[in-house]
């Protein structure tokens, strides 16, 4: 194998290195993000959610970037553990050793993204119940005989005090 390859097979595993600390960093967010959700604090969930899409631009381009490894190290492969299998066999170790600390990572984001998820639907769920309740008793109506809308009711004159 060329020192080229060897270099580039490297920075290969650094760029998902990398993106796997990012998911990890990530994941202290999710748990703020729970915490917020939960206290109701609209505030700080909205700048928590900002922070987060620092992460999202990060990441936005891994397909481009795999792809980009693959092309230059000749690889095929439909997901990551495909094109690791090709590598020279002294890299597997490594590389698989990334592939499950990345699965691990991934499924407690996906855990706290969906914790996160259930939670604030639920939220929702109960603020338009909330609007539904108030928008009932603002727009109880009275009806005359023949079911008509009555005028608002007015209070009698003896409420009222003249001077």
């Amino acid at each position: 194998m060329s020192e080229t390859n060897t270099q580039l097979i490297e920075e290969f595993y650094q760029y998902l290195f990398g993106v796997i600390k990012l998911h990890r960093d990530l994941i202290p967010k999710l748990k703020d993000e729970l915490m917020l959700i939960e206290s109701g604090s609209v505030e700080a969930l909205t700048e928590n959610i900002n922070r987060q899409q620092g992460f999202v631009m990060q990441t936005k381009e891994f397909d481009k970037e795999i792809a980009r490894y693959m092309e230059a190290l000749n690889l095929e492969g439909k997901n990551v553990t495909e094109v690791v299998a090709q590598l020279p066999e002294a890299y597997h170790l490594r590389f698989y050793g990334l592939i499950g600390e990345f699965n691990t990572t991934i499924k407690e984001v996906e855990f706290y993204k969906e914790k996160c998820k259930l939670l604030l639907e639920s939220k929702l769920h109960l603020i338009g119940k909330k609007i539904e309740a108030i928008q009932t008793r603002e727009g109880n109506q009275t009806y005359s005989e023949v079911g008509k809308k009555d005028q608002p009711m007015r209070l009698p004159n003896a409420f009222e005090k003249k001077i």
